[in-house]
């Protein structure tokens, strides 16, 4: 009986410690991982924005032959919870519009589609103008249109909540009249 007692099958505290170590270190290059690939995943927000932006775009010069920056005029609103991104032009961009043969006036408010929290600024206007740690870069450089052209610019933050851009996570993506899509800063 002594014996059964002395013989009790399981494991040793040390046995389970390496268990733990290895599910700690797996779970240290995984976590990372999948942050990563989510935040990816969320860059289909801008894309998807840009895609629905160039078909409004294409919508609305097939009825008045020009480009607008009024998104409201285009027809082009975004829907959603959380959403990261904003997607339009600078308010100033289209400067040759007119408002010739019947085509509605520009509103300057209406110049991008967005949640205030992932607005830089603090109106209803996109400031287009984001901080990337020391250096400024104006991505309304990017967004502009005439009569015949058009670039559009989504910008956002895909790792962590709506909030302020940071360093190394602030992301924008571009699209022209010819449905070229570009990365113009990875925040991945």
């Amino acid at each position: 009986m002594r014996k059964n007692i002395l013989n009790n099958k399981g494991f040793s505290l040390i046995e389970l410690m390496v268990v733990v170590a290895i599910i700690g270190v797996l779970a240290a290059i995984g976590v990372p991982q999948y942050a990563k690939f989510q935040a990816k995943t969320r860059q289909s927000e801008a894309k998807g924005h840009l895609s629905a932006l160039f078909t409004a775009e294409n919508s609305f010069k097939s009825e008045w032959n020009l480009y607008t920056t009024d998104v409201r005029n285009a027809g082009f609103a975004v829907v959603g919870n959380a959403l990261r991104y904003t997607a339009g032009f600078d308010a100033a961009a289209c400067t040759n519009y007119t408002t010739a043969n019947g085509a509605p006036a520009e509103t300057v408010a209406n110049s991008q589609a967005h949640v205030t929290a992932v607005n830089a600024g603090t109106g209803a206007t996109w400031n287009a103008t984001i901080a990337f740690g020391a250096a400024a870069v104006a991505l309304h450089a990017n967004a502009d249109c005439s009569d015949t052209a058009f670039v559009a610019v989504a910008a956002g933050d895909p790792r962590s909540t709506p909030a302020a851009y940071a360093v190394g996570t602030s992301d924008a993506w571009s699209i022209n009249q010819n449905k070229l899509i570009r990365n113009e800063l990875n925040g991945l």
